[in-house]
């Protein structure tokens, strides 16, 4: 029974790490199954920047600015989106969302200049808003596979407030992180 104790507590173990944001070997066992069957037999190791990805914490999206919560740089959160029609856009999409999709809004405030990568977990427009005014991207890519991570766009950000904005997402959850690359 003895020997069989490590394996039974590994679980736990990681759980723990995890949750006080320590890593631990068998943490990358609890990362988000990814759909793909043939990632089901893969250990992915995150990039640094991600490294936090599988401990987002619940975070409910805003359906205005003035209601928008804050997402820390550097946090990952599974954003509960609202559907479409009920959020109020600070401005328009970049791209035209589809009918019956999800939508929301949060803050971020960024300290210092530098490149900031929006991570999402799922297809879905990000527009990131100082102002009035819509931020160009600087860059777009697909995550790392086996990860849970579907989408990275980069941004040059200056220090200050802004609104990430999200649209046509498919599902009303949505796994996203902000982090600074640059």
């Amino acid at each position: 029974m003895v020997r069989f104790l490590p394996t039974l507590l590994e679980p736990l173990v990681a759980g723990i790490a995890a949750a006080v944001g320590v890593s631990h070997p068998a943490a990358a066992a609890m990362q988000d199954p990814a759909p793909d069957p043939a990632c089901a037999t893969v250990r992915v190791a995150f990039p640094a920047e991600l490294s936090h990805w599988s401990t987002r914490a619940p975070l409910t999206a805003g359906n205005a600015p003035r209601n928008a919560p804050v997402l820390g740089i550097g946090r990952a959160a599974d954003l509960r989106l609202a559907p479409l029609g009920e959020v109020q856009p600070r401005i328009a999409p970049g791209k035209a969302p589809p009918a019956g999709s999800y939508a929301g809004l949060v803050m971020f405030q960024v300290p210092r200049t530098g490149t900031y990568r929006v991570a999402l977990g799922q297809k879905a427009w990000v527009d990131v808003i100082r102002g009035r005014a819509g931020v160009a991207s600087s860059a777009h890519a697909t995550g790392p596979r086996c990860t849970g991570v579907a989408k990275l766009v980069d941004f040059p950000l200056r220090p200050g407030r802004y609104v990430m904005q999200l649209t046509g997402a498919p599902t009303q959850l949505l796994p996203a992180t902000i982090v600074r690359v640059k």
